[in-house]
């Protein structure tokens, strides 16, 4: 069993997460609105981005995204 496996048995996520009830095809969406995020803020980040309210606002936005 792998880490991933183990963590989600451990903490019985088919029942006790807030994603438990979403679809595949949501969980798929949020997932690619979430790495987009994260991708922005890493290349934000490579080009030597240091603003806090920047990098906050591209998570933030990653976050509204994927609630739409």
């Amino acid at each position: 069993m792998g880490i991933f496996e183990e963590h989600y048995d451990n903490y019985d996520l088919d029942k006790n997460s807030d994603y438990a009830s979403l679809s595949k095809k949501h969980l798929v969406i949020e997932a690619e609105h979430m790495s987009n995020a994260l991708h922005s803020v890493l290349k934000y980040l490579d080009e030597g981005g240091t603003d806090l309210d920047i990098i906050r606002g591209n998570v933030m936005d990653g976050i509204y995204e994927s609630r739409i």
